[in-house]
């Protein structure tokens, strides 16, 4: 299979890189990656500068064709699949994530981001990420995203779905398996903090704390909570589909006339 990685957390970070090397065993692998870190750049496009795109050979990846973008995840996603593999992409796999890409975390994700647009230009795609901020056991990751691909979740046509893998950062021995879920909901105390730089002038650096709060069961969230990687299918149309009916009614209530 023809796969194209890419990433968010830049082409020097080690979740790419145990991905590649995994992957480059029974595929033919391409990676292209942001230069440098581009996290929560979510769905970003770079449109009014010019991109620039320099092959690389990073440490442990010598055997794989590397790329390196100047922009942002959506950008290597583009990129990779019309310039540097000319449309011959079979998969696109983004990750691996440092950190979880749960509940409404995945709006802000450039790694969800990144696989989302290959969804929407008719590839097949999965996101993955091992979901702790300071993420040890990439390789847990890289083997259940390998045993999906080979195991046959992308065989036959696109379907127009994202696949979104998050895996408990532990050995793969202490996971207790992987669950299909739904999308759960992650909220944050959001806070703004002013702060002054050396010259006295004030700016502000946006924090938040993660609330710890009961999730369903059926979650991606309470999923992984419980020590299991969690599978969620996701498609870009966000369309509240069963509020067409009824918001249909209240706009023809409303008798509106406009001239």
């Amino acid at each position: 299979m023809r796969i194209l990685i890419v990433n968010d957390d830049g082409i020097h970070a080690k979740g790419l890189r145990t991905l590649a090397a995994r992957l480059n065993r029974g595929h033919d692998v391409t990676v292209v990656a942001p230069e440098s870190e581009r996290s929560a750049t979510s769905h970003s496009i770079t449109i009014y500068r010019p991109l620039r795109v320099t092959k690389t050979q990073p440490s442990g990846l010598e055997a794989i064709p590397c790329y390196v973008v100047d922009g942002q995840p959506v950008d290597c996603t583009k990129i990779g699949i019309v310039h540097i593999m000319g449309g011959r992409v079979d998969l696109v796999v983004s990750g691996i994530n440092h950190g979880a890409n749960l509940g409404s975390d995945i709006m802000y994700s450039g790694t969800v981001a990144a696989a989302l647009d290959a969804v929407i230009m008719g590839r097949k795609a999965l996101a993955v990420s091992c979901a702790s901020k300071y993420a040890e056991h990439f390789e847990s990751a890289a083997e259940m995203a390998a045993g999906l691909i080979d195991g046959g979740l992308f065989d036959g046509e696109p379907d127009n779905v994202l696949y979104n893998l998050n895996v408990p950062d532990l050995p793969l021995s202490k996971i207790n398996g992987i669950r299909v879920t739904s999308q759960g909901r992650t909220a944050y105390d959001d806070e703004v903090e002013l702060r002054s730089d050396p010259h006295g002038r004030q700016y502000i650096w946006m924090t938040g704390k993660l609330r710890e709060e009961p999730s369903e069961a059926e979650t991606d969230v309470e999923a992984v909570r419980q020590g299991y990687a969690s599978l969620t299918p996701i498609r870009y149309d966000m369309t509240a589909k069963e509020q067409i009916g009824p918001l249909t009614c209240r706009i023809n209530k409303m008798k509106l006339h406009f001239s």
